[in-house]
């Protein structure tokens, strides 16, 4: 679902990232919110910090895009009521609402050649989506930074790469 299509949503998005990135100790590399889907590269000294971040961030903005959802529909926003629906629908045991479709794939990195070649498949995406012309012209992504040190959030350099 496009989620991410709302500026606002994926604003929330990268704001949860930025505050725990320091909470956990892990360093953004990469990053690209796409409508209904996000990559992000991480680097950390250790792969359980990586796998908090991954969890708090998927849960705390679980919790808050629903409530952001709830909220517009309840404000007569049709869009937000059948995303809503579909939230509601996909409910588990608890009636927990389920807003992510994965808990996320990782792919250990540990060559600097292999690491941007991921970088670039990361921020592509909006390209061969056909939604920009230019990596560094999508709004949510770390392209930008690369090209001109802007962007939503900060990338963080990682010594030796």
């Amino acid at each position: 679902m496009p989620i991410f299509r709302s500026r606002t949503a994926a604003s929330r998005l990268t704001s949860i990232w930025d505050e725990y990135r320091k909470r956990y100790g892990v360093k953004i590399v990469g990053y690209v919110v796409m409508p209904n889907h996000v990559h992000i590269a991480l680097w950390a000294e250790k792969s359980e910090s990586v796998r908090q971040f991954t969890a708090q961030t998927l849960r705390r903005s679980a919790a808050e895009l629903y409530e952001m959802t709830q909220e517009a529909a309840l404000g007569g926003d049709e869009l937000a009521g059948s995303w809503l629906r579909v939230f509601c629908s996909r409910a588990g045991s608890g009636n927990r609402v389920a807003i992510w479709k994965e808990r996320g794939r990782a792919f250990p990195v540990s060559e600097a050649a292999t690491l941007a070649q991921k970088l670039r498949y990361i921020h592509e995406n909006p390209i061969r989506r056909g939604l920009v012309e230019r990596a560094e012209d999508w709004e949510f992504s770390s392209a930008s930074w690369y090209e001109s040190g802007a962007g939503p959030i900060a990338v963080d350099r990682v010594e030796g790469w």
